[in-house]
């Protein structure tokens, strides 16, 4: 299991530094300007949306393909992933056409301090994103599939098309094309991605066409179907409700004038990508593993493989904080005090990249917590840590904003995390608690 993690962060580093990348080139060009907030903004909405359906999906239908290849074989587990990638797809077209009826109502409510120009910027930027979310659909069901099969690596490094696209496309098409080049680069490295991934399940073995079950009701009443919702749905609620804290995050910072928006995604971006690479490797190297424990009931080795897990990932994470909140000054000025980014806007990045950064421990802990859940097929327990959460991110971010202005939002993050993670593991120990009692 550690073996794994450490491959998958690896790559995932590789995947996340390139994505740091492309936010430090987009830096130089844009700064924190109005054509950059119109693109936040634009991006909110899809990335939301991305993160609830198709985010979701991937850790709800890795323990059903184990069990499946379990107990089922390969040929069941061919079934199980057509009929998951047709209700991914079905999922994500609905909500994509949700959102397109809905989205000249909902931009003006995210950027409600910008100007008609701007507002149409992010308007135009807005429905060219559409065209990412199906492929992200394809995507979180492939990716599923290989991490199932213990293929971690090209899921954990296919997401550098997308940050590698948008570099080239900055570098070659910026000045003449503005912000929009962003927004190329975002669906063109989704294409990629999409392609390699479907390569990579067809040398599998495994099929890449949809079983779509058929327009009558009953058709969709199948007992893979079934199954794969039972896990889905409450985790994908709790996604709601989680990723809304990034709206809210956001659209706070929208109300406080030009630039904070591009403030505040720039302040947390070390402290995404520091997540990004520990906790994802952690999540996706540990799920498999513990939800074949959970399914064989090996409490006291599954009780065992969190502590050791998470006290490892603590005694990482810890020092690694303290360090970086030191350096966070020469950080910022190293990596975006360059052309269009001024040196007023890093004294207000880095304060907010500082506070940003409290939240790795925490987060990282509610990570493997979440796999736990999800292991435990108890996703209906995400959803009332979601909404704590929710109750507290807006509470907070209201409160530490009219403090500390945008740098408060990023304060109330770390505040949030520790409440979650307390919440959930209260709500474990009601739900399973052999795990906890010390006895295997």
């Amino acid at each position: 299991m550690f073996g794994d993690a450490v491959a998958v962060g690896a790559l995932t580093s590789a995947a996340k530094l390139a994505g740091a990348a492309k936010l430090m080139v987009t830096a130089r060009f844009f700064g924190n300007s109005d054509a950059l907030d119109a693109f936040l903004i634009a991006f909110l909405l899809p990335s939301f949306l991305s993160d609830v359906v198709a985010g979701s999906f991937t850790p709800s239908l890795v323990p059903l393909l184990v069990r499946t290849q379990t107990t089922g074989g390969m040929e069941a587990a061919h079934h199980v992933t057509r009929a998951a990638l047709a209700f991914a797809l079905s999922g994500m077209l609905v909500a994509t056409a949700g959102l397109g009826l809905t989205g000249h109502w909902l931009l003006p409510l995210a950027g409600s301090s910008f100007s008609a120009g701007k507002m149409h910027l992010a308007t135009a930027l807005f429905f060219g994103l559409l065209f990412w979310l199906p492929m992200s659909a394809c995507i979180a069901t492939w990716r599923a599939v290989l991490n199932a099969n213990g293929s971690f690596a090209l899921a954990a490094i296919a997401p550098l098309a997308t940050p590698l696209a948008t570099i080239v496309l900055l570098y070659m098409l910026a000045r003449q094309y503005g912000v929009a080049v962003v927004g190329v680069g975002t669906v063109g490295g989704a294409a990629i991605e999409c392609f390699l991934l479907a390569l990579a399940v067809r040398r599998m073995g495994y099929p890449i066409r949809p079983m779509w079950p058929g327009w009558n009701r009953q058709s969709w009443r199948n007992p893979v179907l079934e199954s794969l919702r039972e896990q889905y749905l409450p985790l994908a609620a709790s996604a709601i409700l989680l990723s809304a804290s990034v709206v809210v995050d956001q659209s706070v910072a929208g109300r406080l004038g030009p630039g904070q928006v591009s403030a505040l995604v720039y302040g947390n971006e070390l402290a995404a990508v520091l997540l990004a690479v520990i906790a994802s490797a952690a999540g996706t190297a540990v799920l498999p593993v513990f939800a074949r424990l959970a399914a064989a009931r090996e409490w006291g080795r599954l009780r065992r493989s969190v502590l050791v897990y998470s006290g490892s990932i603590t005694l990482l994470t810890a020092p690694l904080t303290v360090v970086l909140v030191l350096f966070s000054g020469a950080l910022v000025r190293a990596f975006f005090e360059h052309g269009a980014f001024q040196s007023a806007a890093t004294q207000l990045v880095t304060r907010m990249q500082r506070f940003a950064l409290l939240q790795a421990p925490g987060a990282i802990l509610l990570a493997i917590a979440s796999r736990l859940t999800t292991a435990l097929s108890a996703n209906r327990l995400l959803v009332w840590m979601g909404a704590s959460a929710l109750i507290a991110d807006v509470v907070l971010d209201v409160v530490f904003s009219r403090w500390m202005g945008v740098a408060g939002i990023a304060l109330s993050t770390p505040v949030v995390q520790c409440v979650s993670l307390g919440v959930l593991v209260w709500l474990l120990h009601r739900h399973e608690p052999r795990l906890f009692s010390g006895r295997a």
